[in-house]
């Protein structure tokens, strides 16, 4: 019953079966119509022949009266059906041979012929019929294959189901391509960024290599020119691994642990290796974040994120302070690093979280300006977003604010 009901859905379904019950109720109207038409016209023909008989009898024997020659006609008897096979046999009449007269076996073929040009008119609907529907799916096949949105304005149910899957796997299709096309023009950008800063440190190895090669230099100069190497390594091996972490993040490689966990637990820990570098700077680090705030996040990815954060103010603060500090509304929990730096000026603003983007005051040699990036990606992968309000010779306060799940 369930197959019926969906096949009649169907359009197409529905327009053949009305119109074959259509058909068929007009053929047999036609076929019963020309049947009782026959009998009546074979009816009026037989009457006419049996009056002209009565009549040409009556001319052959005027002896007889009407009453005799009626009797013979109208009598139902069959009892002398013998005597006149015997005078008709010779000319094709025998007793329950049925045959009356030609016209009426003539027209008696007419329900025949009307009831198989039925069929032949129905057998040519269906054909036309289905070979519409099948038009049609080879019209949703043919998008299909081309790779097009199919836009045919179809009635019939399961067509539109099957154009609706094809649109939807062919935008799927396009989805894919788009973002395939996206992630090759970011991993070719990403390699040319990455190749542009590894030039300049490794154009500074090159250099030292040469100077040692060609001269002798004395212990104290050779020991400047190593730190200096030092640190062009450094950038190097900082340079290859945040930009591998980058790409893994941009490319959705990660999968993140989903907990809950104690903020001021996920900010001590962001903050316990970067105390010795503002103590470098001789700024006071700090943080105050009320051990009752909870957030669903994944704590090392989050520690990350934060710990990048606290670094880049350590860096710009000089003899200044560093804080953290967090709150909490119905609807979001914000985590807030405040430092009373140098600030950021307003053209560097719309550039702060671009990948190898570096203050021209960077006041560490090493860094290589993706953590800014980095921070940005785990922020919003974790559902967050990151605000900076800065002023110029005053300082920066970077705030990341998550909106509260759902129970």
């Amino acid at each position: 019953m369930g197959r019926l009901i969906r096949l009649l859905e169907n359009r197409t379904v529905l327009l053949f079966t009305g119109l074959t019950l259509l058909l068929s109720g007009f053929f047999f109207w036609a076929g019963y119509a020309a049947t009782v038409h026959a009998e009546e016209k074979a009816e009026a023909e037989f009457s006419d022949r049996m009056l002209s008989a009565a009549g040409r009898i009556k001319d052959l024997d005027p002896s007889l009266n009407s009453e005799q020659i009626a009797a013979a006609f109208m009598d139902t008897d069959t009892a002398d059906a013998e005597k006149g096979e015997a005078v008709l046999s010779r000319y094709g009449f025998k007793a329950g041979s049925g045959k009356s007269c030609f016209a009426a076996n003539e027209t008696s073929m007419l329900p025949a012929a009307v009831a198989s040009a039925g069929i032949v008119i129905l057998g040519i609907s269906g054909i036309l019929f289905f070979g519409a529907l099948i038009g049609c799916i080879k019209k949703v096949t043919k998008s299909a294959e081309v790779k097009e949105l199919c836009s045919g304005h179809f009635n019939d149910h399961d067509i539109l189901l099957l154009e609706e899957s094809v649109n939807s796997l062919t935008k799927d299709y396009r989805s894919v391509l788009e973002r395939l096309s996206e992630e090759k023009h970011f991993l070719a950008d990403h390699l040319q960024d990455l190749s542009h800063q590894i030039k300049t440190p490794a154009a500074g190895l090159t250099l030292n290599n040469e100077i040692y090669r060609t001269h002798s230099l004395p212990k104290a100069e050779l020991d400047a020119y190593l730190e200096r190497d030092r640190v062009c390594i450094e950038r190097i091996n900082k340079l290859c691994s945040e930009s591998l972490k980058l790409a893994r993040l941009e490319a959705g490689a990660v999968n993140y642990d989903i907990r809950q966990y104690a903020l001021s637990a996920v900010a001590e820990k962001a903050c316990v290796p970067l105390y010795e570098v503002a103590a470098v700077n001789g700024t006071d680090l700090s943080a105050d974040i009320p051990s009752d705030i909870f957030l669903e996040c994944d704590e090392l990815w989050l520690s990350e994120a934060i710990s990048n954060l606290v670094k880049n103010a350590c860096e710009h603060t000089h003899g200044g302070s560093v804080t953290l500090s967090a709150e909490e509304d119905p609807f979001s929990v914000s985590l807030c690093i405040t430092d009373d730096g140098e600030g950021i000026p307003d053209e560097d603003i719309p550039l702060v979280f671009k990948r190898f983007y570096s203050k021209k005051t960077e006041s560490d040699p090493t860094s290589v300006g993706i953590g800014m990036a980095i921070s940005k990606r785990i922020t919003e992968d974790l559902g967050g977003k990151i605000y900076i309000d800065t002023t110029l010779g005053k300082g920066t306060s970077v705030r990341i604010q998550f909106l509260k799940k759902e129970p």
